[in-house]
């Protein structure tokens, strides 16, 4: 019945399923992608902007509180403050734009692929564009690149529709598109290319007619209009500080000499896919002569022709980054990362059709079936032996990240970004306990802006190229994101901090602390010289708070190793308990499925000797059995140094925390990580662990203190 009623409409059998397919998909990757999205901090670009969009939302257009506007991907900014106004401005709601824009491109991605190739062709581009590593990672960001995607996606199928079919409405379209994706990113640019690929393919002829260079003008013109304007009025979310406002500084402004360096970045990202791409580039350009010489089989022609069009809208780009002055990134190629794709299925479709053919024709094989469905057993087997970067257990390991797991790098950004940075906690720390006259400096002022909700002095040291947000003012030098005062030497912190004796200051640092392009090892050593003025940190272990002029000492009056607080428990959550160290603890539930391991890591060798390890807890609820924490201490090979089973005592009758001990030895000068596992059924509640030398009888500190 329903087919019939398909039929009715002229959409045959094949279509219905391909379509619920498609539809399948869509649904699978809206609700795996977006599990656990606002699990970790907001981090790399993502902080621009979430703050656009809430100014946005304030002021109607992105102002940021510098006073400078974020003109930078303006249009996605607008459709971040529009989600933000449905269902509220969180990082769920910012990164869910993502994940919809990921669903969105399936079916154009299907669509694209299918009408320049076959079904074949376009199923296993889809698969492989939802299973790959680097989709399911750009997916779950509060950024601009999925959007990007789908727009420049959307280009090159209307551009194909329109200009290589000669249909008049999808011309509107195209144009339509190529001149909205700049407002997306400027890397939205990459369409125009599309326009030089047409001009090779079907000649001077039919290029230079109106309809094409009306089209061109139209897009040309916006363009240029885009990149004025970023030179002359952006204050803010530009690459490379401007020089000079001339048409000298506007070239050395906007490009370089010449570079291979997004080839290499293809190469070294996707190395065997990226041979099977650009190797497939010379056979289709190869092909497509022979075929249009010998005019007789029109078919393989648009095929072999199809081939070189999707190459050069993928090669011109390329080629024009090379030239373009920016931090060479593969982020920046992930817009064409859908035509990447196709030509890498394109590619092993001709070759295991040719394979077999060859092979069959060996032994005069000529049945039709049998050799299409040994045609496409080989396409599948290759598509599994030379894919790269693409699988489930790649994209669970994304979408279950917590802090302190392993990124790979060379997949998102490149950027020295090893693992997930926890600006969040940090933030929501001094948010929640500052006062009224207390001065917060802050290293991320972006992220301290949107957590710790107040940020007065930015404190960097880098020079020009590590992260050139400075502005001189009437006032003085500020960044220009947030208004911060700029402090970029130990000299400028100790004078703040002298002049203010009566306030407290609350210094918010992130893993930037221990990059010396980024904080000078003086300013680090003086932080960090007395232990007990780290009042909190970051469950990525690395971000923290740091506590000057507390009077009453009810932060800094005392000295733990770790404070519970501190541990990355996915399942846990910090509690504000005035009776507690810090007035912070870890409230650790019980949990249905199996029990959760997690590890903290001491970030500086043990000398040899033996430590007694005292936990500081509260039992709120007992199951029907005793309670107990499971504690492994081992090396970061996983050499176990000692293993115990502690049972914990319930507290609900007592004044203050219950403490259970153990105690190991170390025989030589070893890192050391605690792992521990809780029981299932019960409430625990972690105060404070301390690591006590049993040789000295003193307690260890958080972290390696800096003496010289």
């Amino acid at each position: 019945m329903t087919i019939g009623i398909f039929k009715k409409y002229g959409i045959s059998k094949e279509k219905v399923i391909i379509g619920l397919i498609i539809l399948s998909i869509m649904i699978l990757v809206g609700y795996y992608f977006s599990r656990n999205l606002a699990s970790l901090s907001l981090w790399m670009d993502e902080g621009f902007h979430t703050i656009a969009a809430q100014e946005i939302l304030t002021h109607g257009y992105p102002l940021f509180p510098s006073g400078h506007i974020y003109y930078k991907a303006i249009l996605y900014t607008y459709l971040l403050a529009l989600f933000s106004f449905l269902f509220g401005l969180n990082p769920t709601t910012l990164r869910m734009v993502s994940v919809l824009a990921t669903m969105a491109a399936i079916p154009f991605l299907y669509a694209f692929s299918r009408k320049l190739f076959n079904r074949f062709i376009a199923l296993g581009t889809v698969v492989l564009f939802v299973l790959s590593l680097w989709v399911v990672e750009n997916s779950r960001l509060a950024l601009y690149f999925s959007p990007l995607l789908l727009t420049c996606l959307m280009g090159f199928y209307f551009f194909y529709l329109g200009f290589f079919e000669e249909r008049s409405k999808f011309k509107i379209i195209a144009t339509g598109i190529f001149i909205l994706a700049p407002l997306v990113h400027q890397l939205g640019m990459s369409l125009w290319f599309s326009f030089g690929a047409f001009f090779l393919l079907r000649g001077a002829r039919r290029f230079f007619r109106r309809d094409v260079l009306l089209s061109l003008a139209s897009v040309s013109i916006f363009y240029v209009l885009v990149q004025l304007h970023e030179f002359f009025f952006w204050k803010v979310g530009y690459v490379y500080e401007k020089t000079e406002l001339s048409l000298r500084g506007m070239i050395n402004y906007f490009f370089t000499s010449f570079s291979l360096g997004y080839f290499k970045e293809l190469f070294r990202s996707f190395p065997m896919m990226s041979l099977f791409v650009w190797a497939g580039a010379l056979v289709a350009l190869v092909g497509l002569v022979i075929y249009r010489e010998q005019q007789n089989n029109s078919r393989k022609m648009d095929f072999y022709e199809n081939w070189v069009f999707v190459t050069l809208c993928l090669f011109f780009p390329v080629l024009f980054l090379g030239f373009f002055r920016t931090h060479v990134q593969p982020r920046y190629l992930y817009q064409l990362f859908p035509l990447y794709l196709l030509l890498f299925v394109v590619s092993l479709y001709v070759l295991s059709q040719s394979l077999v053919a060859f092979v069959f024709s060996a032994f005069h094989l000529k049945r039709p079936l049998l050799v299409s469905t040994s045609q496409l057993l080989v396409f599948l087997l290759f598509l599994g032996l030379f894919s790269e970067k693409v699988g489930f257990s790649e994209i669970k390991s994304v979408v279950n990240r917590y802090y302190k797991d392993p990124i790979v790098t060379d997949i998102i950004t490149r950027s020295g970004r090893f693992e997930h940075y926890d600006h969040q906690s940090v933030g929501e720390f001094v948010r929640h306990f500052r006062q009224p006259g207390d001065i917060v400096v802050a290293i991320h002022v972006v992220f301290q802006y949107i957590y710790a909700g107040q940020v007065d002095y930015w404190l960097w040291s880098g020079g020009p190229g590590t992260w050139d947000a400075w502005e001189k003012t009437p006032e003085g030098w500020k960044d220009f994101y947030v208004g911060a005062r700029w402090i970029n030497n130990l000299q400028g912190l100790q004078n703040l901090i002298n002049t203010h004796p009566d306030q407290r200051i609350w210094v918010i640092t992130s893993p930037s602390l221990y990059r010396r392009d980024h904080i000078a090892p003086a300013i680090r050593k003086f932080i960090q010289q007395n232990p007990e003025r780290l009042v909190f940190q970051g469950k990525d272990g690395l971000s923290g708070v740091y506590l000057w002029h507390d009077k009453t000492q009810e932060f800094t009056g005392r000295i733990h190793t770790i404070e519970g607080e501190w541990f990355p428990v996915r399942q846990g959550r910090i509690i504000f308990n005035p009776e507690a160290s810090k007035q912070t603890e870890l409230y650790w539930p019980p949990i249905q499925k199996k029990g959760e391991v997690f590890h903290y890591k001491l970030n500086y060798p043990l000398p040899p000797g033996r430590y007694q390890l005292t936990i500081a807890y509260k039992l709120e609820k007992v199951g029907k059995k005793k309670p107990w924490l499971a504690l492994s201490v081992r090396t970061p090979r996983q050499e176990v140094v000692a293993e115990h089973r502690l049972y914990l005592e319930s507290s609900q009758a007592k004044a203050g925390p219950s403490q259970v001990s153990c105690s190991f030895l170390v025989k030589k000068p070893t890192e050391v990580v605690f792992y521990f596992l809780k029981g299932d059924d019960y409430s625990l509640y972690v105060d404070y662990l301390d690591l006590i030398s049993e040789a000295e009888n003193k307690i260890m500190p958080p972290y390696k203190i800096l003496l010289n």
